[in-house]
C-alpha cells in the first residue's frame, strides 16, 4: 500500500481524525455530518483528506474563540 508514500495525500477515517484533532470518536462524526469537513464516502466507509483537517484547524484559530 502506498499510503506513507503520498504523506498528505494519506485518507484518515474518522477515529483517526479525532486522534489527530484531539476529539471524541462522537464529536468528529458530528462534524463530519454537519459537512464542516469534507468527507468522501466509500461503500460504508467515511474517509477525510489531512488537508481538510488541517484547513478546518486554521480556520477555527482564525475565527476565535466561540
Amino acid at each position: 500500500m502506498q499510503t506513507e508514500a503520498r504523506g498528505e495525500e494519506a485518507l484518515l477515517t474518522p477515529e483517526e481524525l479525532a486522534h489527530y484533532l484531539n476529539c471524541s470518536r462522537t464529536f468528529a462524526y458530528l462534524i463530519l455530518g454537519r459537512g464542516e469537513i469534507p468527507s468522501l464516502k466509500l461503500g460504508k466507509l467515511r474517509r477525510i483528506r489531512r488537508q481538510d483537517a488541517d484547513l478546518y484547524i486554521e480556520q477555527k484559530m482564525s475565527g476565535g474563540y466561540e
